[in-house]
């Protein structure tokens, strides 16, 4: 048999070992799908402490039930990490879920796709198959991951080995889908590849969607998150100018999204947080710039939403004046870090950048958020969580909602506070800015 027709009947006889490189909010939710499909999967982490965590059953990942994992790795034993990388030579298929960050410049990192790369090249058997999950620019499986590989390697893609891109598609906190309900694309270099990728997702993922091309999938999704950018920015704008106009833009919302076609609704905040929608689109404008072309509209939406943590920081400088309070000297609480409502996940939180702001202010930042305890930010700035009190709340001068979470007590948190300023539109029953709660 060749190396095809090995690890197609390895699949067919459930006998393959996928490898998952990146146990974070993508590479552990999808591991444990896998070992939960009973596929044995080995974890690869560069993190001691996070291949600990999964051994011993200890969930870190919010979408993941601490019971499925302690199932997959204690019981079925279809689960476990390492951080010895020389065991990718015992993987038949291998999955890349490492984090793809901008730099200050908003150029992509590739860093770890280029380390993980490495290792591949550097470790597998012939006959593996390679799929790449983490977001990126178009073209990156083919003109960036498989020269690396098959200069580690030796092996010649299409032979030695195979390439695809499936890109993630998390939603942290999301109750209705996760990664075994939503539909997978993906897009191989070749036929077999894609047979491959079409058999080894199936074992986990209900739906997938195949498109012509490496390439193709890489672009699908940029076009999900730049459509989401773009909207934001419109909706953060629009909100800038109702709030002038004496508007309420929550309501307008409310009353557009009842037209049953042609609408969809975006929603204001103090900025654009998470994994996804800040960094996505700015993939797509480093490629362009190698066909000459300039995505002008992705560039203003940035803009847009870059401005808005700075705008809240006038917000609340504007509501404290209004009480003939200076921001210097203000002891400032902030509800909510989180980039959403409902999850644990601070990155690219704009809350933060507002807090950096206040603080340069000379105001005294605190926060509270019954989901994160402690946060460092891309500063250095380091911040304890405090515990909500009515004596908190009535010895601030201002309490900011950042993040909307449910188990906010908002009537209650309203009444013991001297002054608010809602950048979710938490204080729903407030329509037009009060002396008291100040909107977006």
């Amino acid at each position: 048999m060749n190396h095809y027709q090995k690890i197609m009947k390895k699949i067919e006889d459930n006998t393959e070992v996928v490898g998952v490189i990146g146990l974070g909010y993508v590479g552990l939710p999808l591991a444990v799908t896998f070992a939960r499909n009973n596929v044995s999967v080995i974890g690869f982490e560069k993190s001691e402490k996070k291949a600990e965590a999964v051994n011993t059953g200890q969930n870190y990942i919010g979408d993941v039930k601490d019971e499925e994992l302690v199932q997959v790795v204690k019981n079925t034993k279809k689960l476990s990490a390492t951080t010895d990388f020389s065991r990718i030579k015992e993987c038949d298929a291998i999955l890349i879920c490492v984090p793809t960050p901008l730099d200050h410049f908003k150029k992509p990192d590739m860093t770890y796709i280029a380390s993980s790369c490495t290792d591949i090249g550097k470790y597998m058997k012939p006959g593996t198959f390679i799929s790449l999950e983490s977001t990126t620019y178009p073209t990156t499986t083919e003109s960036f991951m498989k020269p690396i590989i098959e200069k580690e390697s030796g092996l010649k893609e299409g032979d030695g080995f195979w390439l695809c891109f499936s890109p993630e598609r998390v939603d942290p906190g999301n109750i209705d889908y996760k990664t075994d309900n939503t539909p997978k694309v993906f897009g191989a270099i070749g036929k077999e590849a894609q047979d491959i990728a079409q058999a080894v997702y199936s074992k986990a993922i209900k739906h997938l969607h195949v498109v012509s091309s490496p390439r193709a999938a890489e672009m699908v999704k940029i076009l999900e998150n730049t459509y989401r950018l773009i909207n934001i920015s419109l909706i953060n704008e629009l909100a800038l100018l109702a709030g002038k106009m004496d508007i309420d833009i929550w309501e307008v919302i409310d009353a557009a999204k009842t037209k049953p076609y042609g609408f969809q609704a975006f929603y204001p905040g103090p900025g654009i947080g998470g994994h996804c929608i800040p960094l996505d689109p700015f993939y797509l404008e480093h490629i362009a710039k190698l066909y000459n072309f300039d995505l002008s509209m992705i560039h203003t939406a940035g803009a847009i939403n870059d401005l808005m943590p700075y705008r809240m920081m006038n917000k609340i400088a504007f509501a404290l004046n209004r009480h003939k309070k200076a921001m210097n000297g203000s002891k400032i609480l902030f509800m909510g870090i989180a980039y959403k409502p409902n999850i644990d996940d601070a990155r690219e939180s704009p809350a933060l950048l507002v807090m950096q702001e206040v603080a340069k202010k000379g105001s005294i930042v605190l926060y509270h958020d019954p989901y994160i305890d402690e946060v460092t930010d891309e500063k250095g700035n380091y911040y304890k969580g405090e515990q909500l009190t009515d004596e908190l709340l009535s010895s601030v001068d201002c309490v900011v909602f950042t993040t909307n979470h449910d188990c906010f007590d908002v009537e209650h948190i309203v009444k013991k506070s001297k002054l608010i300023v809602d950048t979710r539109n938490a204080v729903k029953n407030v329509q037009i800015e009060t002396d008291k709660v100040f909107k977006l």
